[in-house]
Protein backbone atom coordinates (compact mmCIF):
# COMPACT_ATOMS: atom_id res chain seq x y z
CA UNK A 1 0.00 0.00 0.00
CA UNK A 2 2.81 2.39 0.93
CA UNK A 3 4.63 1.52 -2.31
CA UNK A 4 1.50 2.30 -4.35
CA UNK A 5 1.18 5.69 -2.66
CA UNK A 6 4.81 6.45 -3.45
CA UNK A 7 4.21 5.60 -7.12
CA UNK A 8 1.18 7.89 -7.21
CA UNK A 9 3.18 10.73 -5.66
CA UNK A 10 5.97 10.23 -8.23
CA UNK A 11 3.45 10.28 -11.08
CA UNK A 12 1.84 13.46 -9.75
CA UNK A 13 5.24 15.14 -9.48
CA UNK A 14 6.18 14.04 -12.96
CA UNK A 15 2.89 15.31 -14.38
CA UNK A 16 3.28 18.64 -12.53
CA UNK A 17 6.82 19.05 -13.85
CA UNK A 18 5.63 18.46 -17.42
CA UNK A 19 2.91 21.08 -17.00
CA UNK A 20 5.42 23.57 -15.60
CA UNK A 21 7.77 22.95 -18.52
CA UNK A 22 4.91 23.54 -20.98
CA UNK A 23 4.20 26.90 -19.36
CA UNK A 24 7.87 27.85 -19.54
CA UNK A 25 8.11 26.87 -23.21
CA UNK A 26 4.97 28.78 -24.16
CA UNK A 27 6.07 32.06 -25.68
CA UNK A 28 4.29 35.26 -24.82
CA UNK A 29 4.12 37.85 -27.60
CA UNK A 30 6.12 40.99 -26.89
CA UNK A 31 4.24 44.24 -26.46
CA UNK A 32 5.29 47.53 -28.04
CA UNK A 33 6.45 50.29 -25.73
CA UNK A 34 3.48 52.65 -25.24
CA UNK A 35 4.13 56.04 -26.86
CA UNK A 36 3.11 57.84 -23.66
CA UNK A 37 5.80 55.91 -21.79
CA UNK A 38 8.47 55.97 -24.51
CA UNK A 39 10.75 58.75 -23.17
CA UNK A 40 10.29 57.56 -19.59
CA UNK A 41 11.26 54.05 -20.73
CA UNK A 42 14.40 55.39 -22.40
CA UNK A 43 15.37 57.36 -19.29
CA UNK A 44 14.81 54.29 -17.12
CA UNK A 45 16.98 52.21 -19.47
CA UNK A 46 19.83 54.67 -18.92
CA UNK A 47 19.31 54.64 -15.15
CA UNK A 48 19.39 50.84 -14.89
CA UNK A 49 22.28 50.33 -17.31
CA UNK A 50 25.03 51.71 -15.01
CA UNK A 51 28.37 51.30 -16.83
CA UNK A 52 26.71 50.18 -20.09
CA UNK A 53 24.52 53.23 -20.70
CA UNK A 54 25.94 54.09 -24.13
CA UNK A 55 25.82 50.51 -25.41
CA UNK A 56 22.32 49.73 -24.22
CA UNK A 57 20.89 53.03 -25.42
CA UNK A 58 22.52 52.73 -28.85
CA UNK A 59 21.10 49.25 -29.45
CA UNK A 60 17.70 50.55 -28.39
CA UNK A 61 17.87 53.55 -30.74
CA UNK A 62 18.89 51.41 -33.72
CA UNK A 63 16.07 48.94 -32.99
CA UNK A 64 13.43 51.64 -32.72
CA UNK A 65 14.65 53.49 -35.84
CA UNK A 66 15.07 50.47 -38.13
CA UNK A 67 12.84 47.64 -36.91
CA UNK A 68 15.65 45.10 -37.18
CA UNK A 69 15.43 42.19 -34.75
CA UNK A 70 17.66 42.28 -31.68
CA UNK A 71 19.78 39.39 -32.96
CA UNK A 72 20.55 41.31 -36.15
CA UNK A 73 21.70 44.37 -34.20
CA UNK A 74 23.81 43.04 -31.33
CA UNK A 75 26.46 41.41 -33.54
CA UNK A 76 27.15 44.46 -35.70
CA UNK A 77 30.82 45.35 -36.02
CA UNK A 78 32.21 48.88 -35.92
CA UNK A 79 33.09 48.48 -39.63
CA UNK A 80 29.46 47.69 -40.47
CA UNK A 81 28.28 50.77 -38.61
CA UNK A 82 30.87 52.90 -40.42
CA UNK A 83 29.55 51.55 -43.73
CA UNK A 84 26.00 52.36 -42.66
CA UNK A 85 27.01 55.93 -41.81
CA UNK A 86 28.71 56.37 -45.17
CA UNK A 87 25.83 54.84 -47.17
CA UNK A 88 23.11 56.37 -44.94
CA UNK A 89 21.58 52.93 -44.64
CA UNK A 90 22.03 49.58 -42.95
CA UNK A 91 22.10 46.48 -45.16
CA UNK A 92 21.65 43.36 -43.04
CA UNK A 93 20.93 39.73 -43.93
CA UNK A 94 18.17 38.97 -41.43
CA UNK A 95 19.01 35.78 -39.56
CA UNK A 96 15.43 34.64 -39.01
CA UNK A 97 14.51 34.92 -42.69
CA UNK A 98 17.73 33.24 -43.81
CA UNK A 99 17.33 30.41 -41.30
CA UNK A 100 13.74 29.81 -42.49
CA UNK A 101 14.97 29.63 -46.09
CA UNK A 102 17.74 27.16 -45.14
CA UNK A 103 15.17 24.97 -43.38
CA UNK A 104 12.96 25.14 -46.46
CA UNK A 105 15.92 24.13 -48.65
CA UNK A 106 16.46 21.03 -46.54
CA UNK A 107 12.80 20.01 -46.64
CA UNK A 108 12.24 21.06 -50.28
CA UNK A 109 8.56 21.88 -49.85
CA UNK A 110 6.64 21.37 -53.10
CA UNK A 111 4.05 23.96 -52.05
CA UNK A 112 6.44 26.82 -52.77
CA UNK A 113 8.98 25.67 -55.43
CA UNK A 114 9.99 29.21 -56.44
CA UNK A 115 10.99 30.38 -53.00
CA UNK A 116 14.29 32.25 -53.32
CA UNK A 117 17.03 33.04 -50.86
CA UNK A 118 16.00 36.22 -49.00
CA UNK A 119 17.91 39.33 -49.95
CA UNK A 120 19.63 41.45 -47.28
CA UNK A 121 17.23 44.02 -45.85
CA UNK A 122 18.23 47.65 -46.33
CA UNK A 123 17.02 50.38 -43.99
CA UNK A 124 17.65 54.06 -44.61
CA UNK A 125 18.79 56.05 -41.59
CA UNK A 126 18.28 59.73 -40.85
CA UNK A 127 20.84 62.31 -39.81
CA UNK A 128 19.85 62.24 -36.14
CA UNK A 129 20.68 58.51 -35.90
CA UNK A 130 23.86 58.98 -37.96
CA UNK A 131 25.04 61.64 -35.48
CA UNK A 132 24.41 59.29 -32.55
CA UNK A 133 26.25 56.44 -34.29
CA UNK A 134 29.27 58.63 -35.06
CA UNK A 135 29.60 59.63 -31.41
CA UNK A 136 29.16 56.03 -30.25
CA UNK A 137 31.87 54.45 -32.43
CA UNK A 138 34.43 57.21 -31.91
CA UNK A 139 37.83 55.70 -30.97
CA UNK A 140 36.57 52.14 -31.51
CA UNK A 141 38.46 49.69 -33.76
CA UNK A 142 36.89 48.69 -37.09
CA UNK A 143 37.34 44.97 -36.42
CA UNK A 144 35.66 44.82 -33.02
CA UNK A 145 32.04 44.24 -32.20
CA UNK A 146 30.19 47.48 -31.59
CA UNK A 147 28.21 46.14 -28.61
CA UNK A 148 30.60 44.17 -26.45
CA UNK A 149 29.57 41.69 -23.78
CA UNK A 150 30.58 42.25 -20.17
CA UNK A 151 31.01 38.53 -19.52
CA UNK A 152 32.86 37.27 -22.59
CA UNK A 153 35.91 39.14 -23.79
CA UNK A 154 35.83 40.15 -27.47
CA UNK A 155 32.26 38.82 -27.83
CA UNK A 156 29.10 40.82 -28.42
CA UNK A 157 26.23 40.95 -25.95
CA UNK A 158 23.71 38.20 -26.71
CA UNK A 159 20.19 39.03 -27.84
CA UNK A 160 18.89 37.10 -24.81
CA UNK A 161 20.94 39.21 -22.38
CA UNK A 162 19.79 42.43 -24.00
CA UNK A 163 16.19 41.26 -23.99
CA UNK A 164 16.47 40.64 -20.25
CA UNK A 165 17.72 44.21 -19.79
CA UNK A 166 14.64 45.62 -21.52
CA UNK A 167 12.37 43.26 -19.56
CA UNK A 168 13.76 44.63 -16.29
CA UNK A 169 13.11 48.18 -17.47
CA UNK A 170 9.55 47.20 -18.39
CA UNK A 171 8.94 45.55 -15.02
CA UNK A 172 10.27 48.61 -13.17
CA UNK A 173 7.65 50.69 -15.01
CA UNK A 174 4.90 48.06 -14.60
CA UNK A 175 4.79 47.36 -18.34
CA UNK A 176 3.93 43.76 -19.23
CA UNK A 177 5.66 41.53 -21.81
CA UNK A 178 8.49 43.88 -22.70
CA UNK A 179 11.49 42.19 -24.32
CA UNK A 180 14.07 42.77 -27.04
CA UNK A 181 11.36 42.24 -29.63
CA UNK A 182 9.44 45.21 -28.23
CA UNK A 183 11.74 47.50 -30.23
CA UNK A 184 10.55 45.95 -33.51
CA UNK A 185 6.94 45.96 -32.30
CA UNK A 186 7.22 49.67 -31.43
CA UNK A 187 8.67 50.38 -34.88
CA UNK A 188 5.80 48.49 -36.57
CA UNK A 189 3.08 50.25 -34.57
CA UNK A 190 4.61 53.66 -35.27
CA UNK A 191 4.55 52.99 -39.01
CA UNK A 192 0.96 51.77 -38.91
CA UNK A 193 -0.32 54.53 -36.62
CA UNK A 194 1.18 57.16 -38.92
CA UNK A 195 -0.55 56.16 -42.17
CA UNK A 196 -2.68 53.02 -41.61
CA UNK A 197 -1.04 51.43 -44.67
CA UNK A 198 -0.63 47.69 -44.04
CA UNK A 199 1.34 47.08 -47.23
CA UNK A 200 3.82 49.79 -46.25
CA UNK A 201 4.30 48.14 -42.84
CA UNK A 202 4.57 44.66 -44.41
CA UNK A 203 7.39 45.75 -46.72
CA UNK A 204 9.32 47.44 -43.95
CA UNK A 205 9.03 44.40 -41.69
CA UNK A 206 9.98 42.11 -44.59
CA UNK A 207 6.92 39.90 -44.01
CA UNK A 208 6.01 37.52 -46.82
CA UNK A 209 2.28 37.88 -46.16
CA UNK A 210 0.08 40.82 -45.22
CA UNK A 211 -1.89 38.42 -42.99
CA UNK A 212 1.28 38.00 -40.92
CA UNK A 213 1.49 41.78 -40.59
CA UNK A 214 -2.15 42.02 -39.48
CA UNK A 215 -1.56 39.37 -36.83
CA UNK A 216 1.73 40.99 -35.81
CA UNK A 217 0.01 44.33 -35.18
CA UNK A 218 -2.80 42.64 -33.26
CA UNK A 219 -5.43 43.94 -35.67
CA UNK A 220 -7.49 40.75 -35.47
CA UNK A 221 -7.92 41.21 -31.72
CA UNK A 222 -8.82 44.87 -32.20
CA UNK A 223 -11.41 43.93 -34.83
CA UNK A 224 -13.04 41.39 -32.51
CA UNK A 225 -13.23 43.90 -29.67
CA UNK A 226 -14.71 46.55 -31.97
CA UNK A 227 -17.26 44.05 -33.31
CA UNK A 228 -18.30 43.20 -29.74
CA UNK A 229 -18.82 46.90 -28.95
CA UNK A 230 -20.92 47.48 -32.07
CA UNK A 231 -23.05 44.37 -31.53
CA UNK A 232 -23.66 45.22 -27.87
CA UNK A 233 -24.91 48.79 -28.37
CA UNK A 234 -28.60 47.89 -28.61
CA UNK A 235 -28.94 44.97 -26.24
Amino acid sequence: MAEENKKKVRKRRKRKKKEENKIKKKKVAANPIPEKQYYRFKDRLIELSKENKERNLMIFQIGIATGYRTGDIVDLTVAEILDAIEDKQFIIQEKKQFKAWKTYQRKKKDSDPDRKCPKPMDKSIEDNLIDLLEVYIEDKKRSEYAFLSNKCKNKHISSKSYSEILSKVGLSLKLENISGHSMRKTYAHRLYDDNRDLEFVRKNLNHRSIVTTQFYLGLESEAKKEAAKIASRKL
